[in-house]
């Protein structure tokens, strides 16, 4: 019991290492992220060169990678739905959710189906007349079912 009244007195309740014990612990938890960093590159490496190869001994690994890459994509693009927005698929670009050519690379853009993630379809089907699509007669757009302008340049088309 001296010994820790000894540390008291002398560093207010701390021991006298206590920097040297940080320095440690922050050296050796350093350390650890070196390692789980490069272990990440180094799967990630190996997922990448893999992907494609159904007979990897990893093909599971990787399918469920894929999987949950394509589900994170879609919730992102949900996010970004929520408020009018999407990706350009092509350059990555923010653009309005109902655009059908991406503003910067020029790229069409399609509707994305969320109904893996919310559990609702939401793709949105083109209006048909006895079995064909009806398109806008101005533009040429293919309308949605139901649609009373067309989205593509406002004209009234009922």
């Amino acid at each position: 019991m001296a010994f820790l009244r000894k540390n008291d007195s002398k560093s207010g309740g701390k021991p006298e290492n206590a920097a040297d014990i940080q320095k440690a612990e922050n050296g050796w938890s350093d350390s650890k992220k070196r390692i789980n960093d490069a272990i990440y590159e180094l799967g990630k490496a190996y997922f990448e060169a893999n992907k494609e190869n159904a007979e990897s001994d990893f093909a599971g690994y990787i399918e469920k990678i894929n999987k949950s890459m394509k589900e994170e994509y879609i919730w992102h693009q949900y996010r970004l739905s929520l408020e009018g927005q999407r990706l350009c698929d092509k350059c990555g670009s923010t653009i309005t959710a109902d655009s059908a050519f991406c503003n910067r690379c020029g790229a069409a853009v399609s509707p994305i189906d969320f109904s893996p993630v919310i559990g609702t379809s939401n793709v949105l089907q083109p209006a048909t007349a006895s079995g064909q699509v009806v398109t806008c007669p101005k533009c040429g757009r293919k309308l949605i079912e139901g649609a009373i302008y067309c989205e593509g340049c406002g004209t009234k088309v009922v």
